[in-house]
């Protein structure tokens, strides 16, 4: 009779069989099995944290930028009627509002939906150090965005002065007015080149002295200034029709 040692005994029951579940064949689970898996809802919201998250927000985030992008092509673009720069002047939203809806009802002009008119008393406070301020406003003066400047005089000048920003009245105004305000005329010299410190010997019609006008009585005694103030048109304005109505109505001056 043939007996076994412990040891072998031990060997015979350590020994897995050749279908054992450790010698089958597994297939990866895929994510939704995994995360099916999950018992609780505090696992699953980790486990979509952890997985998910940041993918979703990427594809969101394309989305809108997609959708922003289509918005901005397709949709109106809002359009200057008249847009009146108050240059080293700070006026709120309330007095400069006022002041378009009184152009607006003088006027007669009617903008339609995306047509704007504006009176800016924010933007442009060019004399004050900002250098972002004086940017801004010869970057709108080139991109044609500005038609008319209201300034005190020494701020005037210096862009009449350069000869690319105001428009000389004398081409501009028709003649019935030219003539009314003849009395109001800001005369200035012009710089002959670019680059150049040499100043024309003639004097150019660029502005019209504001003071003493009804509109500026109104509304001068809500900014601290003890300059006279000069209206103009801009050389490159789109609107000069409009800026001329403009200045009929500043001047209560109605069209013949």
């Amino acid at each position: 009779m043939i007996t076994l040692k412990d040891s072998d005994a031990k060997e015979k029951q350590t020994t897995l069989k050749d279908d054992a579940a450790i010698y089958q064949k597994r297939e990866p689970k895929s994510e939704r099995q995994k995360f099916s898996e999950l018992k609780t809802f505090e696992d699953k919201m980790k486990y979509f944290r952890m997985y998910y998250l940041k993918g979703l927000l990427a594809v969101l985030a394309i989305a809108a930028l997609g959708i922003y992008i289509i918005y901005t092509i397709v949709s109106p673009k809002d359009e200057f009627l008249l847009r009146v720069a108050f240059v080293d002047y700070l006026f709120d939203s309330k007095p400069t509002e006022k002041m378009a809806e009184d152009f607006i009802s003088a006027s007669g002009i009617e903008p339609g939906e995306h047509e704007i008119i504006l009176f800016d008393g924010l933007s442009y406070q060019v004399s004050g150090g900002d250098i972002n301020a004086a940017a801004v406003f010869t970057a709108h003066i080139m991109a044609r965005e500005i038609d008319a400047v209201i300034a005190p005089e020494s701020t005037f000048s210096k862009y009449a002065y350069n000869g690319m920003t105001m428009a000389s009245l004398t081409e501009t105004l028709p003649a019935d007015l030219y003539a009314a305000l003849s009395d109001r005329f800001f005369l200035s010299a012009v710089r002959k080149s670019e680059g150049s410190g040499d100043a024309s010997e003639e004097q150019y019609v660029v502005g019209l002295y504001l003071d003493e006008t009804p509109f500026w009585k109104e509304y001068s005694t809500l900014i601290r200034s003890e300059e006279r103030p000069v209206v103009g048109i801009v050389l490159n304005s789109k609107n000069k029709e409009n800026a001329v109505r403009l200045l009929r109505w500043l001047f209560e001056l109605p069209a013949l």
